[in-house]
C-alpha cells in the first residue's frame, strides 16, 4: 500500500512539472510576440527609419523643368546683378528671346524696334520687365532675335556685383567707387559718358558704359555751372561745377561680346 502511494506521489509531481514547463514555454512565446510588434511599430512610426518616398509628380516635376541656354533656370529671378561681360541677372551672352520667356514670362516683354546713330541704324529689342524698377531693354543683332549685342535702359533695381552702383548712383558715390574719372561735357550726342580707363573698374572699359546726366532742375537753377561742364568736351570728376547739378547715373550698357564696345552706342 505504501508503494502504490510513492508511485502516485511521484507520477504527481511529474505531471505539476510538465505543466509548469508548459507555461514557461507559452509565457515566454507569448511574451515575444508584443516585443516584436512593438519593434515593427516604433520603426514605422520613426521618419528616421523609414526610406524617403518619391512620389511620381515629384519626379516628373524636377525632369520638365526648362532649361535655357547657358542659363541656371532654378536660380531666383530676382536676381538683379550685373557682371559685365558675363551675366546680367539670369541672362547670358547665349541667352536667346525664347530663354528670356522661360526667365521672365512671355507677358513681361515687348518687342520694339530702336534707332540709333542719329537715325542710321536700326536694332530690334525686347523690353524686359518695362516700366518697371527691373526693367532692360535687350538689344539684339538681327529680327531673329537669338544674339544679344548688348543691353541698356536698366532700372533702378540693376546693380553692378562689384561696386553695387547703377542707375541713380550719385556722383559723389561714384567717386568712391570709381576714384577720380573723367567724363564728358553735357548736352550733346555723347555727353556725360564715363571713361573707366585708370579707375578702380577700368577691366570693364570694353563691357560696361556709364552715362550721367545733371538733376531735373539742374539747367534753370544753375545756369552757369550747368554750361561749364557741358560740350563736346572732356572734365575731371573733381571739377567744382558738378556739385550743385545733382549729378546722378541715368544709364548703363553692358556687353557680352569682346568686338562689341559699349562705347560704339
Amino acid at each position: 500500500m505504501l508503494s502504490i502511494n510513492k508511485s502516485l506521489a511521484v507520477i504527481a509531481l511529474a505531471l505539476i512539472v510538465g505543466c509548469s514547463d508548459k507555461d514557461s514555454v507559452n509565457s515566454t512565446t507569448v511574451n515575444s510576440i508584443p516585443q516584436e510588434t512593438s519593434q515593427a511599430a516604433t520603426q514605422s512610426s520613426n521618419p528616421v527609419a523609414q526610406k524617403p518616398q518619391t512620389s511620381n509628380s515629384q519626379v516628373n516635376s524636377s525632369q520638365n523643368q526648362p532649361a535655357t541656354s547657358g542659363v541656371d533656370y532654378l536660380k531666383p529671378v530676382n536676381d538683379t546683378f550685373v557682371i559685365p561681360g558675363k551675366r546680367i541677372g539670369l541672362i547670358t551672352a547665349d541667352t536667346t528671346r525664347a530663354d528670356l520667356v522661360k526667365i521672365h514670362g512671355e507677358t513681361n516683354l515687348k518687342d520694339d524696334v530702336v534707332l540709333r546713330g542719329e537715325g542710321t541704324v536700326s536694332f530690334p529689342v525686347t523690353k524686359v520687365n518695362p516700366t518697371t524698377p527691373g526693367a532692360l531693354t535687350i538689344f539684339w543683332t538681327d529680327e531673329s532675335r537669338n544674339k544679344i549685342s548688348h543691353v541698356a535702359g536698366f532700372g533702378r533695381q540693376w546693380k553692378t556685383l562689384e561696386g553695387s552702383l547703377g542707375p541713380g548712383t550719385s556722383m559723389s558715390g561714384l567717386r568712391e567707387i570709381l576714384g577720380e574719372f573723367k567724363l564728358n561735357g553735357f548736352a550733346w550726342d555723347n555727353g556725360g559718358f564715363v571713361y573707366l580707363e585708370g579707375t578702380n573698374l577700368s577691366k570693364y572699359k570694353d563691357k560696361l558704359a556709364l552715362r550721367l546726366n545733371p538733376g531735373e532742375n539742374a539747367f534753370t537753377k544753375n545756369q552757369k555751372q550747368f554750361a561749364a561742364v557741358s560740350g563736346d568736351s572732356i572734365f575731371s570728376s573733381t571739377n567744382p561745377n558738378f556739385k550743385p547739378l545733382d549729378v546722378r547715373v541715368s544709364n548703363m550698357i553692358v556687353t557680352f561680346d569682346k568686338n562689341i564696345s559699349p562705347g560704339m552706342f
